[in-house]
């Protein structure tokens, strides 16, 4: 673990271990990243998941925020004033075992990039060995 008071002498604060959240490790870390604060589809697979590994399928799975209302009126012209807000629902239902496959199916997805076949045959980056 690490030393946050650094010194004692810095910042008004004693000796102390790094909490818990600071081991997690890098493959945590970066997981977090990926779905924190994120809306619409991250929310509803992140919500999916939590349903899944904290419960069973079945089990249901919800993810709302709020927003603004989009208003559209092109007579009156409105660019200002007091708006809706309304609540967005990304999920809300109950997990099944198709959730659960296709997070599988996710995880399983190569994250090399893909290219397009060489349809001009001309070898488009040495692939004919020039």
């Amino acid at each position: 673990m690490g030393y946050s008071g650094l010194w004692n002498n810095e910042y008004g604060e004693n000796y102390a271990l790094l909490g818990d959240a600071a081991k997690i490790g890098n493959a945590h870390t970066s997981l977090a990243r990926v779905f924190a604060g994120r809306l619409y589809g991250r929310a509803g697979v992140r919500a999916l998941l939590k349903s899944l590994v904290d419960g069973a399928v079945g089990d249901n799975a919800a993810a709302t925020h709020k927003r603004v209302k989009a208003e559209r009126d092109l007579n009156l012209n409105i660019q200002g004033g007091a708006r809706t807000i309304e609540t967005e629902t990304t999920i809300n239902r109950n997990t099944t075992s198709a959730d659960e496959n296709l997070l599988l199916r996710a995880l399983e997805l190569s994250p090399a990039p893909t290219y397009p076949t060489d349809a001009s045959g001309n070898g488009g980056g040495n692939k004919l060995g020039w």
